[in-house]
């Protein structure tokens, strides 16, 4: 249910708002961006809750939250409504959903963290495949507000229940207790939150961190204007969207077992190189063809994050704060996505915000090169 809160899926009924609520381009990136920056805001406190919170509690309100932003996003008929459903959607959605699913997967399952959190992901790449078609299919036949009742309905009468099902037959040991015995176990102290912070590497290590959350979201908030600029059709889009959905699906399941074999640093200097080439192919590219090949590239990169960036975390911080530390990297990251739109949208042009993108990337990958990462020397 976190693909309801990505940015590529919500973009897909930016249309419909304009024309429906009779608004700017320019006012609609605002919403939504201040909307997530919001969301960024606040998941840096909710997130960390779930060191604290039984894991099928925390998950019960998350979900009930988002159904409740679905509906209201299916009923908006103000910026007021539209602001608080895309607050409720990103925070519940792509936030909170996925930091449960990963958080939970990288702390009871120390062995094999990479492939976990490929597999944990692989929901997030399936629904990349197939939600691009079903949305606009049932967009063009049945509209905006029915399109979102019917996400809202599934969530509760399928997702729900499933979810409480699985926790219920999963016996997890509380996590005070499991951070007693791993810290026997392990001969690293576990960082908390304020000292990762206090730490300049890693601030360092962040912009390479939240990158792709930061790019994709701006191109993909704009996707509509892209394909409408180079002169593709919505379908074609939709195409892009599944084979990114599908690379994003394959190439996880490669990257966990080579995380789990390594040390992630050792693919976290190079992870963003594939989106590099992705973002040149949309910048020099006229032919629908190198949509195609962005969509490819940017996959690769996506693919590869997950388990790099999490098993990273848990490589060097340890256990016992993991979801707070996660929430401070999320934090960010959603930050980042709410300026995206907003920022992407001050350009006179496309091209100009993908030379902005291009060059945001390098830098980043050139300041991870240097191995400036957050652990105790």
């Amino acid at each position: 249910m976190g693909n309801l809160g990505q940015t590529f899926f919500i973009s897909l009924f930016n249309k419909d708002l304009i024309g429906n609520l009779l608004l700017e381009k320019d006012s609609l990136s605002l919403v939504y961006s201040v909307a997530t920056l919001i969301s960024g805001f606040t998941i840096f406190f909710v997130g960390a809750k779930i060191d604290d919170i039984e894991v099928k509690k925390f998950t019960t309100i998350v979900i009930l939250g988002l159904i409740a932003s679905c509906l209201l996003f299916a009923n908006s008929s103000s910026l007021i409504m539209l602001f608080f459903s895309y607050l409720g959607i990103r925070l519940c959605g792509q936030g909170l959903m996925t930091h449960i699913a990963v958080t939970t997967l990288m702390r009871y399952i120390p062995q094999h963290r990479g492939k976990a959190v490929s597999l944990s992901l692989q929901g997030m790449a399936f629904g990349e495949m197939i939600m691009p078609a079903i949305a606009v299919n049932v967009l063009k036949n049945y509209g905006h507000t029915t399109s979102w009742h019917s996400y809202a309905i599934f969530a509760l009468a399928i997702v729900f229940p499933l979810l409480l099902w699985l926790l219920k037959k999963t016996d997890l040991v509380p996590v005070h207790e499991m951070s007693e015995k791993t810290e026997q176990a392990s001969e690293t102290k576990d960082w908390s939150r304020s000292q990762v912070m206090a730490d300049w590497r890693f601030w360092l290590i962040l912009p390479a961190i939240i990158g792709p959350a930061f790019l994709i979201t701006g191109i993909f908030f704009h996707q509509t204007l892209l394909v409408d600029g180079k002169g593709w059709s919505m379908e074609w889009l939709s195409y892009g969207l599944m084979l990114y959905g599908l690379i994003h699906f394959l190439g996880a399941i490669v990257t966990g077992p080579l995380v789990d074999a390594s040390h992630p640093r050792v693919y976290m200097r190079w992870y963003l190189l594939p989106l590099i080439l992705g973002m040149v192919c949309l910048y020099v590219g006229e032919h629908k063809v190198w949509l195609l090949a962005f969509m490819f590239l940017a996959g690769m990169t996506v693919a590869s994050s997950g388990p790099v960036i999490n098993s990273f975390y848990a490589e060097v911080f340890g256990n016992t704060h993991l979801g707070a530390i996660r929430a401070l990297v999320s934090a960010t990251m959603i930050i980042s996505t709410g300026i995206a739109p907003y920022l992407f949208s001050l350009f006179d042009t496309i091209q100009t915000f993908l030379m902005f993108a291009i060059g945001y990337g390098v830098f980043a990958m050139l300041v991870i090169q240097k191995q400036l990462l957050a652990e105790k020397q």
